[in-house]
């Protein structure tokens, strides 16, 4: 057993990253009553509305820490995987299994403690039972991210502990475009993978309907990575029988997908009611050092969304969304299919968002889940089996004063989990076993500004999780993972306890957060090994443990210039994030957590004609590991990206560039399961087109 040493002299790094933040925010906080009274200073952030919040509020309002991306934002990065696409985001890492499966980590938390949303509904593929399993979003398609980072279960589940990423476009229509057509157009090609890729996106009025249509395809071949994908110690270690070692390329990482949605709404100055169908299909290779392992993927889903503005006398709007999804996938070995993987699930919500009542503003609503899941083959590590839950959850905001907003909230569910044929180690009789739970989370948070643009935000959740179906019923080799997975039937429920404290200012020269946050679980289910081996694969089994996760968040800029108003715009900014995680109950690290991450960038830009950006991004060797987990080495990425807006015939364009891993460095990420024979792709040069009209 691994013996946890002291904090401090466990964590080298952890003294540098307080000392920086804190002089950092002491620095910011230095010129907090020279701001305060200054009357010429027009350097502002944008206030950007987060759907994702329950009143949808600005990210300064919010008491938990929330993360906003664009259009702009997202438009030069990896489009391969939504974890690559975020990974380096403030608290956000990625499973990284390869270019084209990559889902989102926050904090150190993934799988079933992240929900994955498309408008505010569920996905509802099996990207959180295995790492080399898509999320079924194709970031071509998307028009903007929203990301909680800490308990966000009270709007969004059981499954939402770590946070919610949500994912947005324009499926359905919510407003008639404004004239006879609307949309944008783009083509993007890369180096690093040869990355031919194209989308587009339509929205046309037809009297009171908009049809929207939006499509997405992409190719790449294998990446190119500097020198041997395998580690110095596994070529020493563990020699290819063959002789041969994969060197400046990946083998088995290419990808193509296509993705096409069709959508229509009814639309009047009362509300809304729309409806979009959409097929996405994948297929990808899988880089985890076997010969020539591919998925297929296919996903059809349906959605209907509908929203009405003051409905009745006390209502102030009732919104419907539902999402039905068909989801299939086949793992292949050559051209020999293997394990099958099928679900079918419906995730609905109703909310009514009420009036102002005696100073309460506030939201409350129902929530219906279904899943019906099945693995067919030899190497179905879990039986089939059915989910259902239901939920009830309210959320309300109480301002105590001017500067000084309440917000609390409550939520129900009760959640049925059915496993069909389950046959427990060592028994050759088929079983019908099932559990339910009923949890009950509460949260409750604090926004002071003391002055007008500075707050202090506070934030306090209890959350329970039902164990997934995964970690009740698992009895099967999961290659993805190497191991042996056995579930228990008799998991409790995993409860915890989240603080999050943070200071936020969005004017002045100094702009940005520092914040710091604390999660205890009580149980949290965890994969340890046993000790013992089973066809040929070390066995793990879900047991419960106590755990701790914590760790230090801040994004701090300096402006050089005031009229950010007016769209010029040169900072430089400071981003570290740092997160610790101990499992208490056998006093050892718990695997996969991300390292100590320092990011510095310089921004330049002038309205939106002309933007840039270079940065450096940091990460520190990850030493504190597991039992039966390898350290991860450090490394350094040198990103830059240009773009320009040009205007030909009235008809904008934008023209971008953008290079990672420019300094060409052997990259490998410390939450990936298949790191030692994956490393992260070489220097990549990636330019593309843009058209909106």
């Amino acid at each position: 057993m691994k013996t946890l040493k002291p904090r401090i002299s466990a964590h080298p790094n952890t003294l540098f990253l307080i000392i920086i933040s804190m002089w950092t925010y002491l620095d910011l906080s230095s010129v907090l009553a020279q701001d305060a009274s200054s009357k010429g200073s027009s350097t502002k952030l944008p206030e950007v509305t987060v759907s994702s919040t329950p009143l949808e509020m600005t990210s300064f309002e919010s008491a938990q820490p929330v993360t906003v991306l664009s259009r702009d934002d997202l438009q030069s990065r990896p489009q391969t995987s939504l974890g690559a696409m975020l990974s380096g985001e403030l608290g956000i890492s990625s499973t990284a299994f390869g270019p084209g499966a990559g889902r989102p980590i926050i904090r150190g938390l993934g799988g079933d403690r992240v929900r994955i949303l498309e408008n505010g509904v569920g996905t509802q593929d099996v990207s959180n039972t295995s790492p080399d399993h898509l999320v079924t979003v194709d970031p071509g398609t998307i028009e903007k991210i929203e990301v909680l980072r800490g308990p966000a279960a009270l709007l969004y589940g059981t499954s939402a502990v770590g946070g919610v990423v949500n994912v947005f476009d324009n499926r359905i229509p919510t407003e008639l475009p404004s004239g006879p057509a609307s949309g944008r157009g783009e083509i993007r090609g890369g180096l690093v993978d040869k990355e031919r890729a194209a989308n587009l996106s339509l929205n046309v009025p037809i009297d009171t309907f908009a049809f929207h249509f939006d499509g997405a395809i992409r190719r790449t071949d294998d990446i190119d990575i500097p020198g041997f994908a395998r580690t110095s110690q596994l070529r020493e270690n563990s020699p290819s029988e063959n002789g041969e070692e994969p060197r400046n390329f990946l083998p088995y990482s290419d990808t193509q997908s296509d993705n096409f949605t069709f959508g229509t709404s009814l639309i009047r100055e009362s509300g809304f009611l729309g409806v979009a169908v959409s097929e996405l299909n994948s297929t990808y290779g899988v880089p985890n050092g076997e010969e020539n392992i591919s998925i297929d993927a296919r996903r059809r889903r349906a959605d209907l969304r509908g929203k009405a503005y003051d409905p009745v006398d006390g209502i102030k709007a009732m919104e419907l969304k539902v999402g039905v999804v068909d989801y299939e996938h086949t793992e292949f070995e050559g051209s020999e299919a293997g394990t099958v993987f099928k679900s079918q699930g419906l995730d609905s919500r109703y909310e009514v968002t009420h009036e102002e009542i005696a100073g309460l503003k506030g939201i409350a609503g129902v929530q219906f889940q279904y899943n019906d899941f099945e693995a067919i083959g030899e190497e179905a590590f879990q039986p089939p089996s059915i989910t259902s839950s239901g939920a009830l959850f309210i959320f309300e905001e109480y301002a105590l004063t001017n500067q000084l907003k309440l917000q609390a909230g409550l939520r129900g569910d009760y959640q049925d989990v059915q496993a069909t044929g389950f046959i427990p180690l060592g028994s050759e009789l088929a079983q019908d076993l099932g559990r339910n739970f009923l949890t009950f989370s509460q949260s409750a948070g604090a926004v002071w500004t003391p002055v007008e643009n500075y707050a202090v935000a506070l934030s306090i959740a209890h959350t329970e999780r039902a164990p997934s179906s995964q970690e009740l019923f698992a009895d099967g080799p999961h290659i993805a993972t190497g191991a042996f997975e056995l579930g228990d039937p008799s998991l409790d429920k995993e409860r915890s306890l989240g603080i999050d404290l943070t200071f936020r200012k969005q004017s002045g020269r100094f702009t940005g957060s520092l914040g710091g946050y604390y999660n205890h679980f009580y149980n949290y289910i965890e994969l340890l090994p046993t000790g013992e081996t089973i066809d040929d694969l070390p066995a793990y089994s879900f047991r419960q443990v106590a755990a701790n996760f914590y760790g230090i968040e801040s994004q701090v800029a300096y402006h050089f210039f005031e009229n950010y108003e007016q769209g010029e715009d040169f900072s430089i900014d400071f981003q570290p994030d740092y997160t610790w995680a101990d499992d208490l109950t056998n006093d050892s690290p718990l695997p996969r957590i991300p390292p100590l991450r320092v990011r510095v960038g310089a921004n330049y830009s002038i309205a939106k004609l002309f933007n840039s950006r270079i940065e450096l991004q940091q990460v520190f060797k990850q030493s504190r590991t597991a039992d039966e987990e390898s350290d991860t080495d450090g490394f350094t990425l040198l990103n830059a990206v240009i773009s320009r807006d040009i205007v030909m015939d009235s008809t904008p364009f934008t023209v971008f560039l953008r290079g990672n891993n420019l300094l060409n460095e052997k990259a490998r990420e410390h939450t990936s399961f298949i790191k030692d024979v994956a490393p992260l792709p070489g220097m990549n040069i990636t330019t593309g087109v843009q058209v909106r009209f």
